[in-house]
């Protein structure tokens, strides 16, 4: 569907509701919300630079740092009597809330809430919304949204007392998502400076005596550490992954599974380590299963190398990214630094695993959370379910 710059939409959106929820109304944005414009402050990075100040300047990369004035032709410009905005962008359709006092370029759009609806409502429910057929196109793969479009993008909006409860809600799901996103930074880089300190004994775990291990490292060549274990005869084309099948296929991708197929062949002497040849991505995989075709690299441990010491040390070795060219012959010539004992090669290697299983844990949780408020989204936002003040509490 285009959006062909008439009000007809707010007609085919009333006909594909088939309800309309008590109190609920049709409306247009241009209507429902104030749009400002006139606080546009044309701004060049070296201007920016050389006027700091504290006010924040938005432009299509959200912040784009501080200006020391808020006039705009000769005026202050003050967003809203409360001080508090939705910002919306043209060029990204990105959505953000913004509190007191700023500017915006060319880009931006500024709304303000009204008697009819608070800009709050507007943020989830634009989060919500398929906008694409109201963007006009810049070019090739580009696209803007303009006040005019956006003014007629129609809308179903609750009675303001809902769209608080409604906000409230969704907010506080933001704030549990928000609040795990950021412990899972937080595990990430620990586990990131436990590695730093681990992998190259500036740290020393105790042993089973409770004192510090103190035997010797020593450094390895790749191939006196590893070895390449390619079997080519189970290897799966790209053209032939399958949605679902008996046998998992893992290749240079980010993602651990790639697809499936029913193959006899593959591989059963596992755990080991996978090395995308192009991509430099490494994955631990401890389950029967078929290598992708393409840069798949299957890696082992030499017998005096603990496989998961060995994995976390791959994790840990700097390749330069070279693009799409093969990144195994820069692999090929690091050195590894690595305990002789190989009870402190696994002892590093299961405090890194326990690392491991604490962000796993995160992110499961913080996708699911992302998936309920989506789902929460759906039935708010089009008033499949409706709130009272007792769910609001």
């Amino acid at each position: 569907m285009v959006h062909d710059g008439s009000y007809s939409q707010l007609e085919l959106m009333q006909a594909r509701v088939k309800s309309v929820p008590d109190g609920w109304a049709f409306n247009y944005v241009g209507k429902a919300f104030a749009i400002k414009n006139n606080l546009r402050k044309p701004i060049s990075e070296d201007e920016r630079d050389k006027n700091p100040g504290r006010y924040p300047y938005y432009g299509p990369t959200k912040i784009q740092g501080y200006i020391g004035t808020f006039e705009q032709d000769g005026s202050y410009a003050l967003i809203g009597e409360d001080g508090d905005h939705f910002l919306k962008y043209e060029s990204q359709a990105m959505t953000q809330l913004v509190d007191g006092k700023c500017t915006v370029n060319n880009h931006a759009h500024v709304i303000e809430g009204t008697k009819k609806a608070t800009r709050e409502w507007f943020y989830y429910y634009f989060m919500h919304r398929d906008i694409f057929s109201f963007l006009s196109r810049q070019g090739a793969g580009r696209y803007k949204l303009n006040k005019a479009s956006l003014e007629k993008i129609p809308v179903l909006v609750p009675p303001v007392q809902e769209q608080k409860k409604i906000t409230q809600i969704l907010s506080t799901w933001d704030k549990a998502i928000t609040t795990t996103e950021q412990l899972l930074t937080n595990s990430q880089q620990q586990k990131k400076a436990l590695m730093q300190q681990l992998l190259t004994g500036k740290k020393r775990l105790l042993d089973k005596n409770g004192g510090r291990f103190s035997g010797e490292w020593r450094f390895l060549t790749f191939d006196e550490a590893f070895k390449v274990a390619n079997k080519k005869s189970a290897q799966v084309k790209s053209s032939d992954y399958l949605a679902t099948g008996s046998v998992a296929i893992v290749d240079q991708g980010k993602e651990l599974i790639a697809g499936y197929c029913d193959n006899d062949e593959r591989y059963t002497n596992v755990p080991v380590i996978i090395f995308g040849d192009h991509t430099r991505c490494l994955k631990w995989v401890d389950f029967e299963f078929c290598p992708g075709a393409d840069g798949t690299q299957v890696l082992d441990t030499k017998e005096f190398l603990d496989k998961k010491f060995g994995y976390y040390l791959l994790c840990h070795t700097d390749i330069p990214n070279l693009g799409y060219s093969r990144h195994m012959r820069e692999l090929k010539e690091k050195d590894f630094k690595v305990p002789v004992d190989m009870v402190e090669q696994q002892k590093i290697a299961a405090v890194l695993s326990a690392a491991d299983q604490e962000i796993s844990a995160l992110q499961q949780n913080l996708e699911a959370l992302k998936q309920e408020k989506k789902a929460l989204m759906q039935q708010l936002l089009t008033g499949k379910r409706r709130v009272t003040v007792e769910e609001a509490a």
